[in-house]
Order: C-alpha cells, then sequence, then structure tokens
C-alpha cells in the first residue's frame, strides 16, 4: 500500500484529519515542514503582478469560506495568486458576535492553507496574523489549543499545537506586490523601526507594528500595537514606492476604504460579517503594472456561496478621535481615544477583551 501524501489529502479535503490519531497529524506537519524549509519568517515576503492576486484576511476557523475563496482563484487559468493576512486560528468556537458553526474550525483552516502552501508555493502564499505569534505577544481570546484537545487526545494536544506555532513561526509577517500593494494583517512598523522591515530575525518592534496596531481613526487599544495616521501610511507607502495597504485585524474598518483610498480592511470569516460595513470579503489586485489607490482593487462578498460584487465603504466608521500622549514605552506614538466597536443598527457593544483568557491545567476553560 502506498505512503499517504498528507499534504494533498488535507488539501483536497480540510477535515481529512478529524478522527485520525495524532501521529497523522504529526506526519502532516512534517511534511509541512518540509516544503517550507526555505522558508525563515522573513518580515516581508514579495509577490509578483504576473497574474490578479486574491486576498483573503481574519478566517478565524471559516474552512468554509476559505474554500470558497480558494476555489475561486484555482478556477482560472492560469489559477490567481492568493494570499492569506493572517489569523487562521482562534475564536472558531466563540459566540461572539454569534455562535459559529464550526466546532474546531481552527484546525481544519489551518492545516487546509498549510496544506495548499505546501502544494503550490509560488501560488499561495501565507502571512502572520498577531493570532499566529501568542508566544512573542499576548492574545486575548485563544480557543486554538482548548479546539486541538477536544479533537486529539489532551496528553498529544499541547505538542500540536507547539508545532502548529513552529510552522507559523516560519511564515512572512508582510508582503508586497510588484505593482505597489503592501500587504499585512494590521499596520506599518512605527516611526524609524520601518527602516528594518527586512531584518532578519525579525526586530520585534515591526512583528508589533505589522500584526497588532490600527488605524488611529476609530482607535481601539488593545494594550499592545501602535496607532498610525494617514501621514504615517502616506510616509511609509511612498518610502517603499508603494500606494495601497490591505489588511485586516480590526472589524469596525471591515468593507471600508480609508486614508485618501490609500487603506483596504477585509474580513473573511462568518464570524466577524455583521460588523463594520459587513460581509464575507475577499479582495482583486489586478494584473496591471500600478495600482494607484484602492478603487483599482476589486473587492467581492460571498452571498450564498458565491462571490458577488461589492460596494466599498469610504472613509471611517465614525468620527475622529482626539489623540492622546501614550504613557509607557519610551517613543511610542499618540495613541488615540478608544472607541467601542458597535455593530451596524441596534445592539450592544462588542469590544475585544484584553486581558490573556485562562485556562485550567487540561487546557480548558476552568
Amino acid at each position: 500500500m502506498a505512503p499517504v501524501n498528507h499534504v494533498e489529502a488535507v488539501a483536497d479535503d480540510p477535515r481529512y484529519l478529524e478522527g485520525k490519531p495524532a501521529s497523522e497529524f504529526h506526519a502532516f506537519l512534517d511534511e509541512v515542514f518540509a516544503g517550507l524549509a526555505e522558508s525563515n519568517g522573513t518580515a516581508l515576503a514579495r509577490v509578483r503582478s504576473d497574474r490578479p492576486v486574491q486576498v483573503i484576511a481574519d478566517s478565524h476557523g471559516d474552512y468554509v469560506s476559505v474554500g470558497r475563496a480558494l476555489r475561486y482563484a484555482r478556477s482560472h487559468d492560469p489559477p490567481h495568486r492568493f494570499v492569506g493576512l493572517g489569523d487562521y486560528i482562534d475564536r472558531a468556537t466563540c459566540g461572539d458576535p454569534k455562535p459559529t458553526a464550526l466546532p474546531g474550525g481552527s484546525i481544519w483552516n489551518l492545516a487546509f492553507l498549510l496544506a495548499w502552501a505546501t502544494r503550490a508555493p509560488d501560488e499561495v502564499l501565507l502571512l502572520r496574523g498577531n493570532h499566529e505569534a501568542p508566544r512573542r505577544f499576548p492574545v486575548p481570546v485563544m480557543t486554538f489549543l482548548k479546539e486541538l484537545r477536544r479533537h486529539f487526545p489532551r496528553e498529544e494536544a499541547f505538542g500540536l499545537y507547539c508545532r502548529c506555532l513552529d510552522v507559523c513561526d516560519r511564515l512572512p509577517a508582510a508582503a508586497a506586490t510588484e505593482n505597489g500593494v503592501f500587504l499585512a494583517h494590521g499596520g506599518i512598523p512605527p516611526g524609524s523601526a520601518s527602516a528594518r522591515l527586512g531584518s532578519r530575525p525579525i526586530d520585534d518592534r515591526v512583528l508589533e507594528g505589522l500584526l497588532w496596531s490600527d488605524p488611529a481613526e476609530d482607535y481601539e487599544d488593545r494594550g499592545i500595537g501602535f496607532s498610525y495616521t494617514a501621514k504615517d501610511l502616506e510616509r511609509f507607502l511612498g518610502r517603499n514606492r508603494w500606494r495601497v495597504m490591505v489588511k485586516g485585524h480590526a472589524p469596525a474598518h471591515l468593507g471600508r476604504s480609508m486614508y485618501g483610498r490609500q487603506l483596504l480592511t477585509i474580513h473573511t470569516s462568518d464570524l466577524f460579517q455583521d460588523l463594520g460595513h459587513r460581509g464575507i470579503l475577499m479582495a482583486e489586485i489586478p494584473a496591471i503594472r500600478r495600482v494607484r489607490s484602492t478603487r483599482d482593487l476589486t473587492v467581492r462578498q460571498l452571498v450564498r456561496g458565491d462571490w458577488k460584487p461589492y460596494r466599498v465603504a469610504e472613509g471611517p466608521a465614525g468620527p475622529r478621535r482626539r489623540s492622546v500622549p501614550a504613557r509607557g514605552r519610551k517613543g511610542r506614538p499618540g495613541v488615540p481615544i478608544p472607541a467601542v466597536m458597535r455593530r451596524d443598527g441596534a445592539g450592544p457593544p462588542h469590544r475585544h477583551t484584553l486581558m490573556p483568557r485562562k485556562f485550567g491545567p487540561d487546557g480548558l476553560d476552568p
């Protein structure tokens, strides 16, 4: 009997590892490590613009939407390039803002995307989000370990968890297309730290800016990361000869173009589809010589299984907030008064928990 190619099996079926022993998951991770051997967690990856690039962000275990996004990208000849902006795990078992129908989704989502990044490394690129870097920075809502403990023997789950984080440490933190689009999960490096964007290993200040920062408008102070203004972004993009940034991270800005059409925020998850301007979104970077604004991008919304045209909202989600000097770390830029993220329409406000979630000795909630 021929040995199983676990990467191919998971790429064809995200839930292939469900019900399998932990040894099968380890075998899969062995193949992924071998496939990503040349990747060393560089800060910045380069993406060719010879064909359109489909971009997703913040899928948080929604492997169903991710599978449809990847299927759309692969349906073209030649296949469109595909970039994920991080946050593939966690929150999948949360009930906020509404219950999810995907228990264990973080496992299948991460495995599916890693399988494709290994199977087609020239066409599928995964970047890190803040949820893929918990060893270096605190993550408020961690459910990935809990999901692993529910699907694999508890004595095996923590080892799988650590190996998954080891794989994520190999992923780049940001990317840039040849036609001028900068891609990162959250924001830009603060101040002079941006000069160290190409450093190896990644400078912690650079990584914090890329994974945790938010625009100053409607800023939510997460206790980590930096705020950046329109001028900060314009200066950063101009210094590197880029024109546009696409990111995830902030549900309040979902589906919005900000900062003079230089900044677009998308999420690709049923978990956040009712926040911001709403929707499960994917952005297409066209194969043109130069992207000059977010209007050159095509944004699509997942509607009943199909990707439909989406009208991006212009401007921030609410009124601008007054900035106040930050306290604490020297050199940290001013941090605006935090705004509460609200749903569109009536309903209670939603705010991220800033304190790390506590787990019992078995990895589950006490």
